[in-house]
């Protein structure tokens, strides 16, 4: 289901309705040369158009490049210049004037408006719509719902509910409490997941790519944990997981290109389309997520260098043996235009050569990021076509690195961007998190089988979470703190630079304030900078955009800012 191209005639009626209260016969008395709420809502075509326009939301104005960039707020990025360099050196000038956090607000909100209409006028009895279909488009416009105010409130914490179509009274709302908006989220996937179909159902057709009841599922689950309500989590994910209707895919790095969209491990991924099928990976998305320069190959980020994962980050890679890396930062050379770090790795693996610190490890590194003479670089080339490709530290402005997913569009020439869809969930962040909810209830024989099976599918087979206890001599396996530890770096390298999973996870585990204070010691990696005595906190929550209060003055800022 390609939703680039939509019909949103309804978008007309997100306004009517806001004046639909009135009771002068007149207004009742719909014009027939236009469309307005009373006329459009009679047709399946309507409803169908309708709830394509509430997907469309999540894209639109490139609204989904955002996500996988949010990562940038962690220690595990430098760069980020206009939006996510606010973060460098530990959270510097952040306020309530942030451009990132008045462009989610503002698009998150619209989003949920989509929804709300199409839910307002859903039920309506004179549609000529059948029950499957009005059930199906009911638990889509839920779920949708739910998916931006998990988000909303994850971001900024208590924000206004509103689950109707806008009215006057509306147009000042006042904050609700996270509690309530976080159980509407839950009504709202517990409903959802009573009327939507099983991906099966749409695999093979033209949509796939549509909610189904995995994503519903997936979500609450994911909600349960992050309220630490595990049992519940337990319960809901392990449905997910014996349903039959995902797998994980053997080649790690098939779901990050455009031939492995909405595959066997995609539980809900927003929908690009390539306008030009004669030309593969072509500069045709809205994705600006990640470019290439046409300056003597100079690889970066098309969204203002964004994405420049660190050399904290890459050592999180285990060598094959199940071994840690640590570098350590010697020096840095100017490299036109940016700049190279001098690292020196060691590890205690007897099969490490600090020479060639890639090499022998966890098969996911060179899936997530690029690194010098890394050899993605013959896998990159044989999918598009391409020859005579590298990459050279130089390449990135703010570190060694540049990140790898979704990156499928062409080095040098002319600016190309991503067609790739984004993943919001796939089935090993439901793995893991299930493994998680297990851990949490102290059952860790099967938090390990879940991690291991993250572990080892087929393209990454790294040691058994038994196998490192032995050869570490660390009991992770027994071990409920040693576990836990083991667990979250897991979501790291599986997870990173997808969808903000590293930053919300840092934030829910309360573990970035002091990540980030450990990260940005003195001079970091020649940078100048000083130590960061602290982290505020407050700064886990976003600020309330300013000019969303200057409008309503009924919205209190978020302390700190």
């Amino acid at each position: 289901m390609k939703m680039k191209k939509y019909i949103t005639p309804f978008m007309l009626s997100v306004f009517l309705v806001m004046f639909n209260s009135c009771g002068e016969s007149f207004l009742t008395k719909y014009p027939s040369d236009q469309i307005t709420s009373g006329t459009f809502y009679k047709t399946e075509q309507d409803f169908l158009s309708a709830i394509n326009g509430a997907y469309d939301g999540l894209i639109y104005v490139n609204n989904s490049e955002f996500f996988p960039m949010i990562d940038m707020a962690t220690p595990f990025s430098n760069g980020g210049a206009n939006f996510f360099g606010i973060y460098k050196f530990g959270v510097i000038g952040l306020n309530a004037g942030w451009s990132v956090a008045a462009q989610k607000w503002s698009l998150l909100y619209t989003c949920i408006m989509r929804a709300n209409t199409v839910l307002a006028n859903i039920d309506n009895k004179d549609a000529v719509i059948s029950d499957a279909m009005r059930n199906r488009i009911k638990g889509e416009a839920l779920f949708l719902r739910a998916y931006n105010y998990f988000h909303l409130t994850y971001l900024f914490g208590d924000v206004p509910l509103i689950i109707g179509p806008v009215t006057f009274e509306d147009l000042k709302p006042k904050r609700t409490p996270k509690l309530e908006v976080i159980n509407q989220v839950i009504a709202d996937l517990k409903l959802a997941e009573t009327l939507l179909p099983s991906v099966k159902t749409y695999r093979g057709t033209k949509n796939l790519g549509r909610v189904s009841v995995g994503a519903a599922k997936s979500l609450l689950g994911k909600v349960y944990v992050f309220e630490k309500r595990w049992q519940e989590a337990k319960d809901k994910l392990n449905e997910v997981i014996t349903s039959g209707d995902y797998s994980l895919v053997p080649n790690f790095s098939d779901q990050f290109w455009p031939t492995g969209e909405n595959g066997s491990e995609s539980i809900f991924e927003l929908q690009y389309e390539n306008n030009d099928p004669g030309v593969p990976y072509d500069n045709s998305s809205y994705v600006r997520y990640i470019g290439f320069s046409n300056k003597s190959n100079y690889y970066f980020g098309d969204g203002y260098y964004f994405m420049n994962p660190n050399q904290s980050f890459a050592d999180l890679y285990e060598t094959t043996n199940g071994y840690k890396v640590t570098s350590t930062y010697q020096s840095f050379l100017a490299t036109s235009p940016w700049r190279t770090c001098v690292y020196s790795s060691s590890s205690s693996d007897p099969s490490f050569n600090p020479a060639t610190p890639f090499n022998n490890r966890d098969p996911r590194l060179k899936w997530t990021i690029w690194y010098e003479d890394t050899p993605y670089v013959n896998e990159f080339m044989t999918r598009t076509g391409q020859t005579g490709v590298n990459f050279k530290q130089g390449y990135t402005k703010e570190s060694n690195y540049a990140s790898v997913k979704y990156n499928v569009g062409k080095l040098g020439g002319v600016l190309s961007q991503s067609p790739m869809n984004v993943i919001a969930l796939r089935y090993a962040d439901v793995l893991l998190l299930y493994a998680e909810a297990q851990l949490e209830l102290n059952n860790l024989p099967e938090a390990v089988k879940y991690l291991n099976m993250v572990r080892q599918r087929p393209s990454v087979m790294m040691p058994t979470v038994e196998q490192l206890s032995q050869t570490l001599g660390v009991p992770i396996a027994t071990n409920q703190t040693e576990l836990r530890n083991f667990l979250r770096k897991e979501r790291y390298r599986e997870l990173a630079f997808e969808w903000a999973h590293m930053y919300f996870d840092m934030v829910r585990w309360d573990v970035l304030a002091t990540e980030t204070v450990n990260y940005w010691t003195a001079n970091r990696d020649g940078f100048g900078n000083p130590a960061l005595a602290t982290f505020n906190k407050s700064f886990y929550l976003w600020p309330i955009p300013q000019g969303e209060i200057d409008k309503d003055p009924n919205l209190v800022q978020n302390p700190g800012y």
